[in-house]
């Protein structure tokens, strides 16, 4: 089950239209999807300079050329 899911049932619980422990626990939800993301676009930026490391015989063996791994390589953080 995902953060996320586990969120959306905390959330549509049983309980009063509003609790303390409802609102730390949404709150407490969205920072945990907010951080995962932060780390999955930190790890694809990480791939994205490794990948521009890479000489053109490793590029044609998983079927890029420079310039795709180059365009690749710069995009930004949220890209």
């Amino acid at each position: 089950m995902s953060t996320l899911s586990s969120v959306r049932e905390i959330a549509n619980a049983g309980t009063p239209s509003f609790s303390f422990g409802r609102a730390v626990a949404l709150l407490a939800g969205t920072v945990v999807v907010g951080v995962e993301a932060i780390i999955t676009r930190s790890e694809l930026r990480k791939s994205r300079r490794q990948l521009a490391e890479l000489d053109d015989r490793l590029l044609r063996d998983i079927g890029l050329d420079r310039g795709t791994a180059r365009y690749e390589a710069t995009k930004g953080f949220w890209s």
